[in-house]
């Protein structure tokens, strides 16, 4: 699923989080779930500390990382989908 460039993701506030070595690791304390995110999942959380646009977003990593707009899109629309699920973002259409 890609998200309409619109849509604002935040993070929730919930799940506790750390760093360790460059990587986000986050325990969601009603579930007892445990998530970890490698390098780019981390620049994604750090991009979404406040509300950030999926357009944006995708932008601001295809600036980053040598790869095609295409497949940064449907990645990072995979990890957002993922989190959503898990209430680790929370997303608004304006």
């Amino acid at each position: 699923m890609i998200f309409p460039p619109e849509t604002v993701f935040i993070r929730s506030p919930e799940p506790l989080t750390t760093e360790i070595d460059g990587e986000v690791v986050m325990m969601d304390l009603s579930s007892s779930a445990y998530f970890n995110l490698d390098s780019i999942g981390t620049a994604i959380w750090g991009q979404l500390e406040t509300p950030t646009r999926f357009q944006d977003l995708c932008g601001a990593l295809h600036a980053r990382y040598d790869a095609p707009l295409d497949i940064i899109r449907r990645d990072v629309a995979a990890l957002l989908a993922d989190m959503l699920t898990h209430g680790l973002v929370r997303k608004e259409v304006p």
